[in-house]
């Protein structure tokens, strides 16, 4: 145990110091090391991960490009049940993936200053294990998770959406698609009482087998946007079992609390203040379980109101609060907004770069050549979002995309 001990030790002060242009150089070694590092934590049961993650981010401080160590790292972190750690990784956005490098091209030097880390880290570079579809749906699903239970629910929606718009041949569907369409669905009923509407770049062909899969989900998501909560609540019952398997019990449970705070929310459309009584009759409870609600409800946070008591619980008035304004908030939200577009920028700059690098991009050059036209060959090609042009491993983000991702 005490060789175990020192080992660790040195390995983390390597990791706090190590150049991570030098590193670039022997990136197989490096991940291999890092591999060691996180099955000795494991076997020795410590759950203080946050040594792999800054081995990670100082290697790549963006953490931009999506390796197989990521997928590892969140895998971890869930088994331990320490889901916040993974956190200061999930919460940089993925660009790019590792990619095979241009035939009779040459490449960047790992030294150079490069754009994004996509540039070294590569399908060459040994810093990545090989990827597939499978593994990249399972970590923003993962991730999707983690968000949920930090509450951090804009972030899970844009997670599960990247999931069941992964793109697949001949409209398949993946089982970890239908998984992240259920648990979409009461994210909708928590954040705006209703679902989400379906991002537009989404495939009808994948929304029709994805609901056909749901169908529960879906009639619970119906009764739920019509406030029937007497048909919500059996079919909540109805289908325990099936939420458990799901993983999704919770969400649902959580669901059902959310759907009496909307209908109490919705009578602020009509009134501005009305007795505990009225909203009773609305509720179909009684008064003094309807007064005791309401106060909890207050005192959570989840309702803008006050109360004022009466004599009894039925004469007790309820009167909604102004919504505060938001001038401070829409700032900093701007602020994010355009450092994020910033970023997308970057990342589109980068895979038009590398389009110029594809064979496509070559045999266009030749042919247009062979028939002397003058035009910029970039305004000759076909950069749609499905031609064959973009290369293997660079995500290529179009406006609709970039505009559905940022608003997310």
């Amino acid at each position: 145990m005490a060789k175990w001990d020192e080992l660790l030790s040195k390995v983390t002060l390597f990791y706090a110091t190590f150049d991570p242009i030098q590193m670039r150089y022997v990136g197989q070694t490096w991940c291999d090391l890092w591999k060691w590092t996180a099955d000795c934590l494991d076997h020795l049961g410590i759950i203080d991960l946050s040594v792999l993650s800054s081995a990670i981010l100082r290697l790549d401080p963006s953490s931009a490009t999506f390796t197989s160590l990521h997928l590892r790292f969140v895998r971890l972190c869930l088994g331990n049940n320490t889901p916040s750690q993974a956190l200061p990784i999930l919460d940089r956005d993925i660009y790019a993936f590792p990619y095979a490098n241009a035939k009779n091209v040459l490449g960047e030097l790992p030294s150079e200053e490069l754009g994004l880390s996509n540039a070294y880290i590569n399908e060459k570079s040994g810093l990545s294990d090989k990827l597939r579809p499978d593994l990249v749906m399972e970590y923003y699903l993962l991730g999707a998770q983690v968000y949920i239970g930090t509450r951090a629910l804009s972030r899970a929606r844009l997670f599960l959406e990247l999931v069941i718009l992964h793109p697949a041949q001949n409209h398949a569907t993946s089982a970890l698609q239908v998984e992240a369409f259920q648990k979409w669905l009461l994210i909708g009923l928590l954040t705006d009482g209703k679902p989400f509407p379906c991002p537009r770049t989404m495939d009808q062909s994948t929304i029709k087998a994805l609901r056909s899969m749901s169908k529960a989900y879906e009639a619970l998501t119906e009764s739920f946007e019509r406030r029937d909560s007497a048909k919500f609540y059996v079919e909540m019952d109805a289908g325990q079992q099936m939420w458990s398997e799901n993983g999704n019990y919770r969400l649902v449970a959580e669901a059902g609390q959310a759907l009496m705070q909307y209908r109490v929310s919705d009578l602020q459309k009509t009134y501005a203040a009305l007795p505990v009584s009225r909203v009773a009759y609305h509720l179909g409870m009684a008064a003094e379980d309807t007064l005791s609600t309401l106060d909890n409800m207050i005192r959570t946070s989840s309702l803008a109101a006050t109360l004022t008591p009466g004599a009894t619980a039925a004469e007790a008035v309820l009167r909604f609060n102004m919504k505060a304004s938001g001038r401070s908030q829409g700032i900093v939200d701007v602020e994010a907004q355009t450092k994020r577009i910033e970023e997308l920028i970057a990342a589109v700059r980068d895979a038009d770069k590398r389009l110029e690098l594809t064979k496509e991009h070559i045999d266009i050059t030749k042919r247009n050549k062979r028939t002397g036209t003058d035009a910029e060959l970039a305004d000759q090609m076909d950069l749609s979002w499905d031609t064959p042009s973009a290369p293997a491993g660079v995500m290529v983000i179009s406006e609709d995309d970039a505009e559905e991702d940022i608003m997310a």
